[in-house]
């Protein structure tokens, strides 16, 4: 076990890049910040602060990274907003508490992050990401892992190449991609784009905006609140489209309302009035 003491009176940047492990990160209400490394090569590990900055690097060889197949479980704290980096071959990351700015990636690892108060880019190659919030612009790309954000306030883009994705509530607009996932949005404010190649694309309610939802051999939810005007163009080519939406007449002059523009090939397509 190897560990490093740092005195940090606000915000640090945080720079983290390891290979097999895990790295768990925890932003709180401190004036010191502290790097616990526990493996067989922790001593090996370069850890060291210049000004505001804390860094955690294992040294690279021809090879790539330091050591090998040696696992490295790496714990930091550090004050509240802090902006962090992380980079890992397999290594699974884990982000407690608020921090600022964000960039986390991993070859194969998971992403998992509680409270992103900057905005944030998270890339997976084939993991799992979980965002319980996410507070400014947010991307996501995974190969082939599922994506899941809680509660998004401002604008989102997901990608997975066949997972699913879930918002759950989005402030802002939102664009998600997959390649053979279901796609799915709980609550959406603004508009939302959906598209995926042959899984199910859900909104369960849309209060206002533009929703475009594409797909080929899935299904088409989307849950309107009664009263709201909507203008559709939706269509399949083999699939039935069903809808108990009343009719809400046109929209006063700036008031909410949905576009919605919904296509599949085999699916069906159904409008619910919620």
């Amino acid at each position: 076990m190897a560990q490093h003491h740092f005195e940090t009176h606000g915000p640090v940047d945080l720079f983290v890049e390891i290979g097999k492990g895990s790295v768990d990160i925890t932003a709180t209400e401190t004036t010191a910040s502290r790097v616990d490394i526990a493996g067989r090569d922790a001593e090996e590990v370069d850890v060291r602060q210049s000004g505001n900055q804390i860094s955690v690097v294992v040294p690279r060889q021809r090879s790539g990274f330091f050591g090998g197949d040696s696992r490295l479980d790496v714990t930091i704290t550090v004050p509240l907003n802090s902006d962090l980096v992380a980079k890992t071959g397999s290594a699974d990351i884990t982000v407690n508490g608020t921090v600022g700015s964000s960039q986390l990636k991993t070859g194969s690892g998971d992403v998992r992050a509680d409270d992103l108060g900057g905005p944030a880019l998270v890339e997976t190659g084939s993991g799992d990401v979980d965002i319980q919030v996410a507070n400014a612009e947010l991307r996501v790309k995974s190969g082939s892992g599922h994506v899941r954000v809680r509660h998004a306030e401002s604008a989102v883009a997901a990608s997975t190449g066949s997972g699913d994705v879930e918002i759950g509530t989005v402030n802002g607009p939102a664009a998600v991609k997959t390649g053979s996932g279901d796609l799915k949005v709980v609550d959406a404010n603004t508009d939302v784009s959906l598209v995926t190649g042959s899984g199910d694309l859900l909104v369960g309610t849309a209060h206002r905006g533009r929703f475009t939802m594409k797909g080929a051999s899935g299904d088409v939810h989307i849950g309107i609140p009664a009263g709201l005007p909507v203008w559709t163009d939706v269509s399949t080519l083999s699939g039935a489209i069903r809808s108990n939406l009343e009719s809400a007449g046109e929209p006063a002059e700036g008031g909410d309302h949905v576009e919605l523009r919904a296509k599949t090939v085999s699916g069906d397509i159904v409008l619910t009035q919620v």
